[in-house]
């Protein structure tokens, strides 16, 4: 799938570059730059597409990490005719690398012709700078990067930008995305775009036919196939969700998750929905939920609801049967089953609307 459009709406700095080449700009002197590597390299792709023809891609074209060069190699390449086609394209990486090279005098003759070379370029030639960088400057230096008209770089996107290109790469595709799978995506891919990516294209291929993408799905395509079903019994603790809670702990049980593992996922995660509540009492930033949740970040809202329903008395309550229970494992190593199952059930049960169940609603169920 063709990548510019897409780019495009999602990111402020492509869709200039795009409309640059939409507007037929031949780019005698254009700078490439930023952290973001993915995007860089389809920003050089759109140029240098846009420039070549295919018929004379092989023959116009040239590129070269800056300093591999030597000044009569550089000077060769920025002063040579196109052979077949209008216009010949120059690429070189990592320009301000010159600089770090030590001192000599042909390197110097080289920063010099490329000064001047940009100074005023060639009428028939295309010169692309990329240059990568490892971390965004400060705000100063980024003002006067961003002020060079023939300059586009690419940095981290933030959050929301990152949001739009998952929705947008998805869109292309003819498909839609649940908002808990975008965020789940983001929360679990690398800084660089060029993952989050990947990640999209396997996803996408994985959903087939469907129409939308669920956070099922994102969790199965990043890895975590066997914890799908874990997730799921999670998130009905979550919601209080007796019925389901209590079939999917046996089916896990049945399947066999051991007790011991399972009453550590429940201590883990009634933490987390006690520290949930908390936080949220006292209105602290959605980085320390990130911290707490992690990847899990997306169902903050679930684990906030979850804490009030149950309520702080009941909660320490929970965590002192979580503690018991472990310890009547470890100490008589017996069957617990019925404990666990038990527990649960009390965990659903403060369940603020609907019925809340009888005694021997409970007995039924645990059986």
């Amino acid at each position: 799938m063709s990548s510019s459009k897409w780019l495009a709406d999602s990111i402020p700095t492509f869709r200039r570059l795009a409309k640059a080449v939409d507007d037929g700009y031949t780019f005698p002197v254009v700078l490439l730059g930023g952290t973001e590597e993915y995007l860089l390299t389809e920003a050089k792709d759109l140029v240098c597409r846009h420039l070549l023809r295919e018929a004379s891609a092989d023959f116009d074209y040239f590129e070269a990490e800056a300093a591999a060069l030597d000044s009569k190699d550089l000077n060769s390449q920025l002063s040579s005719l196109p052979m077949f086609g209008k216009r010949r394209v120059v690429v070189l990486v990592d320009p301000d690398g010159m600089r770090r090279q030590r001192e000599s005098a042909d390197n110097e003759a080289k920063q010099q012709l490329l000064k001047r070379y940009v100074a005023s370029p060639s009428p028939t030639s295309s010169l692309i700078l990329i240059q990568p960088l490892e971390r965004k400057p400060g705000k100063f230096e980024l003002e006067r990067l961003q002020a060079d008209a023939n300059g586009y770089w690419f940095f981290e996107l933030r959050s929301d930008e990152l949001a739009k290109f998952v929705r947008n790469f998805v869109a292309s595709a003819g498909k839609s995305i649940a908002g808990s799978a975008v965020e789940y995506l983001i929360e679990n891919s690398l800084a660089q775009l060029r993952d989050l990516k990947a990640k999209l294209e396997h996803l996408i291929l994985f959903a087939g036919e469907a129409s939308e993408i669920t956070p099922e799905m994102a969790m199965k395509v990043t890895g975590v196939t066997a914890e799908v079903e874990i997730f799921a019994f999670e998130d009905a603790l979550l919601e209080g969700n007796a019925s389901r809670v209590l079939a999917d702990a046996r089916e896990l049980m049945d399947k066999g998750m051991a007790p011991l593992e399972l009453l550590g996922r429940l201590r883990l995660l009634t933490q987390k929905v006690w520290l949930c509540g908390g936080m949220a009492a006292r209105k602290l930033p959605d980085d320390d939920f990130k911290r707490l949740l992690g990847g899990q970040v997306f169902k903050k809202n679930s684990f906030i609801h979850a804490s009030r329903r149950i309520g702080d008395a009941q909660m320490q309550e929970l965590m002192l049967n979580l503690l018991q229970i472990e310890l009547h494992l470890k100490s008589k190593s017996s069957d617990v089953r019925s404990l666990i199952l038990e527990w649960l059930w009390n965990a659903c049960s403060q369940k603020s609307s609907g019925t809340l169940g009888t005694k021997v609603n409970q007995q039924e169920f645990v059986k």
